[in-house]
């Protein structure tokens, strides 16, 4: 399992660093995968027996701790784009270093309990963080735009119990060593970072405005966007009945990577000011609004329309909606149904 891990690491490691054209989170996610397949290797010179002191063990065994905050870095820039840079990995990477250097100078064994407390209570902390962040994130995304593939990160939520299985087997492992511990933690990082790679390894990263880089901010801070004297009109929104006519009349909602700043430019009004119009007026998201059009003036027109001649798949791509997936999910949330079964109620 040390030997396929190895691989495994550093397959996708070379696969993302040498992809052309590659993204900033394929290179965070590709250096990241580099340092495990490295620690990796280091596992496996272990076994040879003239390698394996008990100063060298505990060494690496500080090291190990490093992947922790690799995976942090990841995280990090995954829920909250661009406001990860080299000064801010130096701050989060420093009690690591110095946990790892007072070892070496002293070899002194009572430092551990701390250093694996500081672990826990470190992604702990992650956690929480990135948990707030990715909340913000998928708001952000489901205010500006009407689809979600590969671009939002509800997937984290698969990851973070295998991430806690993976974390807790590393500490009792460490502290006792045995063969089908090890085994768990390799099959268990190996699993964890899959989940990873087949939900992130094409994510497109959307920036947020913020001038301040703020990762604890609870709104993104909008840069050089003004309401004007309409802001001023309180709940009385002058551009409403243009946007139902542009959407009868143009169809905005059937492209599928429509955005909240095309319909702004196609209505006269500005990106803010709209966003404001759905959440506060209508109480919905601009991702829903939009979803609920695809279903609402083509969807389900298409199912009652086509009953045997059109499959689900057509359909979806019709209505608007980048997937299948994407489609039944806003299908059921719209009607209570699956399209299946409103195709079914209607033939009755």
């Amino acid at each position: 399992m040390n030997g396929a891990a190895f691989m495994f690491f550093g397959y996708v490691s070379f696969r993302l660093l040498t992809h052309r054209p590659r993204s900033r989170i394929q290179r965070i996610l590709g250096l990241t995968l580099a340092f495990w397949a490295l620690l990796e290797l280091k596992d496996i010179l272990l076994y040879f027996p003239s390698l394996k002191t008990e100063r060298l063990v505990n060494s690496l065994l500080f090291i190990d701790g490093w992947a922790v905050a690799a995976c942090s870095f990841y995280l990090l820039e995954l829920t909250a784009p661009g406001w990860l840079n080299w000064k801010k990995i130096f701050l989060l990477f420093s009690p690591y270093l110095i946990f790892t250097i007072a070892y070496l100078c002293t070899f002194y064994a009572p430092i551990f309990p701390f250093y694996f407390g500081f672990i826990l209570l470190y992604s702990a902390v992650i956690v929480l963080i990135v948990t707030f962040a990715a909340r913000r994130y998928q708001r952000y995304i489901h205010n500006n735009y009407s689809y979600s593939e590969h671009i939002d990160v509800a997937w984290l939520k698969k990851a973070t119990l295998i991430l806690a299985i993976c974390l807790l087997t590393w500490v009792y492992t460490s502290i006792h060593i045995t063969g089908w511990g090890d085994t768990i933690y390799y099959i268990s990082s190996v699993v964890l970072w899959f989940v990873i790679i087949h939900y992130s390894a094409y994510q497109i990263s959307i920036p947020m405005p913020n001038k301040k880089g703020n990762l604890l901010a609870k709104e993104p801070v909008e840069e050089n966007e003004t309401t004007g004297t309409e802001q001023e009109n309180g709940s009385y929104y002058a551009f409403r009945e243009e946007l139902l006519k542009v959407m009868e009349e143009q169809q905005l909602y059937l492209n599928p990577k429509l955005t909240i700043s095309d319909v702004a430019n196609a209505i006269g009004t500005n990106r803010t000011y709209l966003s404001s119009y759905f959440n506060n007026k209508l109480n919905i998201t601009f991702y829903d609004y939009i979803n609920n059009l695809r279903i609402e003036k083509t969807g389900k027109q298409l199912l009652a329309t086509y009953p045997y001649t059109m499959n689900i798949d057509e359909i979806a791509e019709r209505s608007g909606f980048n997937s299948t997936s994407t489609f039944r999910r806003a299908f059921f949330k719209n009607t209570g149904m699956t399209p299946l079964q409103y195709r079914k109620s209607i033939q009755k």
